[in-house]
């Protein structure tokens, strides 16, 4: 029976991208992937509660109407699919400016769990939303505060 030969830099390079794959940090180094379950939550997702949670902590710093504008955060309506630190008009941190990410499902969730971890030096004042559910429910919610609401997860 023959065995595979197989080279010490190809395990390396397996390897390596394994790991970097599976090493979370900030946005401008990562792409997060999204996660079957909390696509599941997002899918399924209560939107009365995910509207409650914006206006209760979101709404101090960010306006989701279609003919709103910025507050002391970016404006969010057609958030989704936008690249980061991209809406004109609005002055960005320079860590902002460096993801580089188009807002997705999967950006969200990794931004919103642990804003300072996602984006160290931010000038958003908020930690994050730990609990998934509450996570999904306002990402969901973020997703009708669009033009073309992207497809669910």
């Amino acid at each position: 029976m023959r065995r595979p030969i197989i080279s010490l830099a190809s395990l390396a390079l397996v390897t390596a991208t394994a790991c970097a794959q599976a090493e979370p940090g900030p946005l401008k180094d990562y792409d997060p992937p999204l996660d079957p379950a909390f696509a599941a939550l997002i899918r399924n997702a209560d939107l009365d509660a995910g509207a409650a949670y914006f206006e209760r902590k979101c709404s101090q710093c960010h306006d989701g109407e279609k003919d709103g504008g910025d507050f002391k955060g970016p404006h969010l309506w057609n958030v989704m699919g936008r690249i980061a630190a991209t809406r004109e008009g609005f002055r960005y941190s320079e860590a902002m400016k460096q993801v580089r990410h188009a807002w997705t499902y999967a950006t969200l969730g990794y931004y919103l769990k642990n804003t300072e971890a996602a984006v160290p030096g931010r000038d958003m004042n908020f930690a994050g939303i730990d609990d998934d559910a509450t996570r999904a429910n306002v990402i969901a919610y973020l997703r009708t505060l669009n033009d073309a609401p992207p497809a669910l997860p």
